[in-house]
Parts: C-alpha cells; structure tokens; sequence
C-alpha cells in the first residue's frame, strides 16, 4: 500500500467518528478538524489517481449509522 494510502488509512481508523454529537466543546473541535483533515488528504489522493481506493476505504471505516 502506498505511503499516502497508509497515513489516510492511520487517520480514518484513530478518527472520532461521533465528534458532533459531543458535549464538550474540545472533542467537537478535535474531531471536526480531522475531518477536515481527511477530507484534504482524500483530495490529494484523488489527484493522484487512487479516488476509487480511498473511497473504499473511507467507507471501511465510517460507521453506518451516519
């Protein structure tokens, strides 16, 4: 797997998928920054030819219930 394949893959496994549901302010801020974080890396890899496979693995690891 390519190195960028790999970071993005660290990002979406360590992200809190349910920040905005969060009370606490910090936690919303922390987790809606590492989505705007993975949303950027996504770019960059769909520039780099690999869309497909990030869709795919973003899709591994969001939850389905959003």
């Amino acid at each position: 797997m390519r190195p960028e394949m790999e970071l993005l893959e660290s990002m979406l496994q360590n992200h809190d998928w349910t920040y905005h549901f969060s009370d606490d302010h910090r936690a919303y801020i922390k987790g809606r920054d590492e989505s705007q974080k993975i949303r950027v890396m996504m770019g960059r890899l769909k520039k780099m030819g690999l869309e497909d496979e990030s869709v795919k693995l973003y899709h591994k690891y969001r939850p389905d219930y959003l």
